[in-house]
């Protein structure tokens, strides 16, 4: 009998589909493959051959699988595929590795921060092998992989769209973990292809058995052979056992069996094979069955006691019988079914055992806990104490790489645990814990209330009651958090100082953004009292960040810049880790911006990014409020591409407020460039959410582009109904932050629809917020604005456009001036009105708001001006001119070489921003890779 070769016999179609793939990489084009299908159906193969192809190429082949008894190894299969380790030749991969190796847990608590630091750098990495030449990456058996592998391999196709990588994955049909499920979905939806691999047709089992054989199948095999459904590993397997046993003859050109006996299924066929090894091979190859589907001989060593040479020797057997193979110094199953088949032999009470002296074995012979925790997991009955106490060890380990796997282990820590025992308060609270850094916050809460509701060990009642309150406050859960805040207090010794200042602070955030800020400035200068008191730095810097947001809401500007300040600079002077969650820069920068110090506002969010000492989990809230600045300040053509990098990093974030602030403003360019269609469809994405009784945080500006949308479309009364129950939402919880957004639309379309108590009412209101921030330009210019609106006072509406003139501010400004010259036009006085409108329409046609900037234009010849000779300042649309400033200078940067995440650190933008220019870029220089971008590049500047 001889063997299929490279041959994949009744694959034609799928060989030439993943050929192709190849073959468009070689182009330098970028795609994603998921190929499904059942174990023994040919994944493997196929994709072998596509890495053999990519080889011959002359491609950079990135190849990793994920291996049972390994979901709780972070980075497993990527760090396997790109060699990530200390020991790795490559310098980048070793200085990952190091990373990966790093067990100590954040002091500050900031989830999940190395978990995304490896991410980004790994990303990095693939794509500067991208430069070098196309880059295939395969991730095979994602079914077993762990979560940080998969979130990995979602952001090198999401952040490389547009570099030479083809990435492809290879997993089992449904049933499948819930993260695996997202991951194909997500793969599917950034325009990744799935083949399905199916069981072979009758005629292509009969083509693969003539393979094998030298000569078709005889009616007597080939019924043998349909048995085996189409499967072809079983097909291979059952063509050499019957080989083996001598039942195969030739006859009349065909090959047909001599005896009608057929093991019911593989597992029996693997198990005849198994009958003929020696009882101390058969016993090592249960051991290594036990280890997984492709160890390393020295492991095998280490669990069974013998020499490495021993254990080569004695597998001698089970090599010969075809039950083993050999790849990169690794004992290997010659496939998954035959591994599975060996152990579901071993009996479960032994499985067990095996599974805990492997673990223990592996520790004592240098293996970390988190290599070896599925071990522990499936080897540890209810009581081992031992094994609990290497399984929460194990979760510290991975507390700062993968939070879902230091859930995943706590929880089988605390189901191994007796009921009654002394350590289950402990564990409880290590629960909770986990499940706030896996962002399973409604089941932190009500775990952590579960603990303190009942009688417990006094020293988790400290750390929970925190936890319950941050949780809590995630949730906005404000009411909960006051009861929990006050029970607390009311037990001084309940709480450290420090404990009371934190949780006070928590209950501050949650009281505003629930739609109390003035409850919650009261928690927040409670907690800076106790902490100011006890001289502890980082719970000040807590205190008066929440203090500064609850400033803001209210419309206190200028406060809330001071203590933004404040608070920068005390984290700055201090050591102490326990303020950097907070990232005070970036809100030093949202302060800052509030006053409308936009320049000052983007130094801050830049510096925000340089820090890496700050929290991860604020880098898409600043990459966001960086890009709302280029709305604000008119660069719009900058603005859509942070806003989208924004939305998508919100999106892998799990952040639906930032996610749908977005959309908002994109809402608004689309508006203002008159795509109605295209604003509809954003708006889709946020509208819902304003019908509700309760309004979210951000509904200000989701009511402002909805609003915006909806007069647009000709709906004035719905416009109007919009902004005024936000309006009166935000004024029942004396919320003013959102009065620049609101109030000149809400007056104005007030006065036209002869709701004049309603526009008078907003006048009123926004006027006495002017005492509350004197010097910020946009409050005043806002009170004079709708004052003059109100009362037909032509030189308020003058002064409020002169007021706004001195900001960057474009729709403030552009927005002061129409309102201006519609009175000034009322009044005869043309020219003045005509001055302001081309003010108004420089600024629109800057920024390419061209529906707005008709509308000036039709404003300009009421008054006798004639705007249109000068037109729409429009770039070419195609070509080097056609790029705008941020284009050209990503285009250069990637014409020198640099990674997108080389550009986005030079630029202070992201990954996902950079992706977004190049689009662009891409499309109007008509390249389809970056080495022809660089060759126009050069071209265009010489």
């Amino acid at each position: 009998m001889r063997t299929s070769g490279e041959r994949l016999v009744g694959r034609d179609a799928e060989l030439a589909l993943t050929a192709g793939e190849v073959d468009r990489l070689g182009e330098g084009r970028a795609a994603t493959l998921t190929i499904e299908g059942e174990a023994g159906v040919g994944k493997t193969r196929l994709a072998q051959s596509m890495v053999h192809r990519a080889r011959s190429r002359g491609m950079t082949v990135f190849c990793g699988r994920a291996h049972p008894f390994e979901r709780t190894r972070p980075f497993g299969v990527v760090a396997d595929a790109l060699d990530l380790s200390v020991r790795s030749s490559d310098s980048r991969g070793a200085a990952i590795g190091a990373l990966l190796s790093r067990h100590d847990a954040d002091a500050s608590g900031s989830v999940g921060d190395i978990q995304y630091r490896v991410v980004e750098e790994i990303v990095d990495l693939v794509e500067t092998a991208c430069a070098e030449r196309p880059v295939l990456l395969v991730a095979e058996d994602i079914h077993w992989a762990d979560t940080a592998s998969l979130l990995t391999v979602l952001s090198i196709v999401r952040q490389l769209p547009l570099a030479p990588l083809l990435a492809v994955v290879t997993t089992r049909p449904s049933p499948l973990p819930g993260d695996v499920v997202r991951l194909l979905d997500d793969l599917a939806d950034e325009g990744g292809r799935t083949l399905r691999l199916q069981p072979l047709a009758p005629d292509q089992v009969a083509a693969l058995a003539a393979h094998e054989l030298g000569a078709p199948p005889g009616p007597g095999l080939a019924a043998m052979l349909d048995k085996a459904g189409g499967n072809p590993l079983w097909v291979n397997a059952l063509l050499r056992s019957l080989a083996d046993e001598g039942v195969l003859r030739d006859a009349s050109g065909v090959v047909d069996v001599t005896s009608p006996e057929l093991p019911g299924s593989l597992s029996e066929l693997v198990a005849r094979r198994l009958r003929d090894l020696s009882g101390p091979t058969l016993d090592l190859l249960q051991v290594t069955a036990v280890l997984g589907d492709a160890v390393s001989v020295r492991d095998v060593a280490a669990v069974a006691r013998r020499t490495p040479a021993d254990v080569a020797g004695q597998l001698t057997e089970a090599f010969d019988a075809r039950l083993l193979d050999e790849v990169d110094e690794r004992v290997v199953f010659r496939h998954q079914l035959v591994h599975d088949a060996i152990y579901q032999r071993v009996p479960a009470p032994a499985r067990r055992l095996l599974h805990r002296e492997a673990a223990v074995a592996l520790m004592a012979a240098g293996a970390d806990r988190l290599a070896v925790a599925d071990h522990l997991v499936l080897g540890a009955e209810r009581g081992d104490e031992q094994v609990v106490g290497w399984l929460r060890d194990a979760a510290r380990e991975a507390s700062g790489q993968a939070p879902a796997v230091t859930l995943e282990l706590l929880r089988r820590a605390e189901a191994l645990l007796p009921g009654g025992h002394r350590d289950a308060d402990l564990v409880s609270a290590e629960v909770v814990q986990a499940l706030l850094r896996a962002g399973h916050v409604a089941e932190a809460s009500a775990r952590a209330e579960a603990v303190l509701t009942r009688r417990h060990a006094t020293e988790v009642d400290s750390p929970l009651r925190v936890a319950l309150v941050g949780a809590l406050a995630l949730q906005n859960r404000a009411d909960e958090v006051t009861a929990v805040v006050e029970a607390s207090l009311a037990a001084p010794d309940r709480l450290r100082p420090a404990d009371q200042a934190l949780v006070l602070s928590q209950q501050s955030w949650a009281l505003t953004y629930t739609g109390d800020p003035r409850a919650g400035e009261s928690a927040a200068a409670r907690a800076l009292a106790i902490a100011e008191q006890v001289s502890d730095t980082a719970m000040s810097v807590w205190a008066l960040t929440a203090l500064l947001v609850a400033e803001g809401r209210q419309g206190r500007f200028d406060e809330a810049l001071s203590h933004a300040r404040r608070a920068a600079t005390l984290a700055a002077g201090s050591p102490d880790t326990r303020s950097l969650p907070l990232q005070p820069k970036f809100f030093l920068g949202l302060a800052l911006f509030d006053c409308d110090l936009v320049g000052e506002a983007r130094t801050a969010f830049r510096a925000a990014l340089d820090d890496e000492s700050g929290s991860a989990w604020w880098l898409s809230d600043t990459l966001m409020a960086d890009a709302q600045a280029s709305f604000a300040i008119g660069e719009w053509d900058d603005a859509v591409p942070g806003l989208i990098a924004g939305g998508q990093a919100a999106q892998e974030k799990g952040n639906p407020l930032l996610t749908t602030q977005s959309l908002a403003y994109r809402t608004v360019i689309a508006t203002a460039r008159g795509d109605l269609r295209s604003a509809r469809k954003l708006a889709d994405g946020f509208t819902a959410s304003l019908e509700g009784e309760q309004l979210s945080y951000n509904a200000g500006v989701l009511t402002f582009a909805a609003a915006g949308l909806t007069a647009a479309e000709g709906d004035l009364q719905g416009a109007f109904d919009l902004l005024l129950r936000c309006w009166r939402f935000d004024q029942a919880r004396e919320s003013r932050f959102y009065h620049r957004c609101l109030a000149p639309d809400l007056v104005r379309l007030a006065l036209a629809l002869g709701h004049r108590d309603v526009a008078v009412e907003v006048a009123d209101s926004v006027a006495a917020g002017v005492a509350l921030a004197p010097e910020v330009a946009t409050v005043a210019g806002l009170a004079l604005r709708c004052r003059g609106l109100v009362d037909g006072e032509v030189e308020a509406l003058v002064e409020a456009a002169a007021l706004t003139r001195r900001t960057p501010l474009l729709v403030e400004h552009a927005g002061a001036c129409e309102d201006a010259a519609s009175l000034l036009a009322r009044d005869g006085r043309r020219d003045e009105a005509a001055t302001l409108l081309n003010e108004a329409l420089d600024r629109y046609e800057q920024a390419g708001a061209d529906a707005w900037a008709g509308r000036v234009r039709a404003g300009l010849r009421s008054v006798g001006a004639h705007p249109g000779a000068r037109g729409p300042r429009r770039r070419p649309a195609a070509g080097w001119e056609s790029l705008t400033d941020t284009e050209r200078a990503v285009a250069l940067l990637v014409a020198d070489g640099l990674t997108n995440g080389a550009v986005a650190r030079r630029m202070y933008i992201s990954p996902h921003t950079v992706n977004t220019h190049l689009r662009h870029v891409f499309a109007k220089l008509g390249v389809s890779n970056r080495v022809e971008l660089a060759t126009v590049v050069h071209h265009s500047i010489e």
